[in-house]
């Protein structure tokens, strides 16, 4: 595999996207991956096989790529307000949140531009992948959904016929799953607790894309208290499922509450699952879509498990643990 090279957006921007005391999606649980990172980015300093980038905020252009613009208006109010909820209870509103939520999807649209630019191999935005948003509404900790208005951008702008999404959050990423469940040229290997037990309670392994999506997307759902063993196992079907369609690109949600100790979530995976998942992806981006891959943090609720699993995540798509 040749020698990469991977952007990653993160800075003091990233800790706005941070709800009120009491929501488990708060700035505190980035803190510890963020000295990692430091270490981490320290290690590349001469070899340029990491490249620190400053967040970049999005525009309302970008979001009107996926939501509506009554939802727009509405986050804006709310922002200003900066009281009541966005949806049933999980996501409220807080004062400059509409300008917190752009940057989740400036900076995983600013790594799409810079793969397709060359300028780096691989992108990390670890305070995205806000799978859960509907085009009309915010969802369990989602205002904006970056990681479908970048899928979007991805088949219109840059014309992609294929494109792989994996999703390994503990949560389903129904937000991205339902916006592309008829498109075939999405193809979807999403590992998540069992919906039954857990929000938002879709994601059945019958689950497998309507119309002329049927057969291009993979919802595999683990029951409570799997561990590494059963991840493994599951990855391996997503990987060959992915492998098959030939994609021009790889789209990864790398969720870390599928840790053991999450304070949400029944998983009991370690850190282990992440460097398995983005090692595998890694090599495939090579092989099948010229390294192409952009990874997106997720859900995390644990400061020692976000910082486990996307320290892994760097690592492997960096290649530091070949070294």
């Amino acid at each position: 595999m040749k020698e990469c090279k991977l952007g990653i957006s993160f800075g003091r921007q990233s800790l706005l996207y941070s709800f009120p005391a009491g929501n488990p999606m708060n700035s505190s649980r980035l803190k510890l991956f963020a000295r990692h990172l430091d270490e981490l980015v320290g290690k590349e300093r001469e070899s340029g096989r990491i490249e620190l980038l400053n967040p970049a905020s999005g525009t309302e252009e970008d979001l009107l790529v996926f939501h509506t613009k009554e939802f727009v208006d509405h986050v804006k109010d709310a922002s200003k307000k900066g009281e009541g909820q966005l949806d049933s209870g999980d996501t409220p509103a807080f004062s400059g949140m509409f300008e917190a939520s752009l940057y989740p999807v400036g900076n995983t649209l600013m790594g799409l531009r810079l793969i397709f630019e060359e300028k780096v191999d691989h992108f990390f935005n670890p305070v995205g992948g806000l799978h859960h948003a509907s085009p009309s509404e915010a969802r369990g900790f989602c205002v904006f959904n970056d990681s479908a208005i970048a899928i979007s951008r991805a088949l219109n702008n840059f014309k992609l016929k294929k494109i792989a999404y994996v999703d390994i959050d503990a949560h389903h990423g129904d937000g991205v799953y339902y916006e592309f469940e008829q498109d075939p040229r999405v193809v979807i290997g999403d590992i998540h607790e069992d919906g039954r037990y857990l929000y938002p309670g879709t994601g059945a392994e019958t689950e497998s894309g309507t119309g002329s999506g049927l057969g291009t997307k993979m919802n595999i759902a683990l029951p409570p208290g799997s561990g590494d063993t059963e991840f493994f196992e599951a990855f391996d079907r997503v990987e060959e499922f992915v492998r098959r369609s030939k994609p021009e690109m790889i789209f990864f949600q790398c969720g870390a509450d599928g840790l053991s100790g999450d304070p949400i979530t029944d998983l009991r995976y370690t850190g282990e699952a992440h460097a398995y998942a983005s090692r595998k992806l890694h090599l495939l981006a090579h092989e099948e879509c010229g390294g192409r891959i952009l990874a997106m943090g997720g859900g995390g609720y644990d400061p020692a498990n976000v910082s486990a699993a996307w320290s892994a995540v760097v690592r492997e798509l960096s290649g530091q643990s070949s070294k």
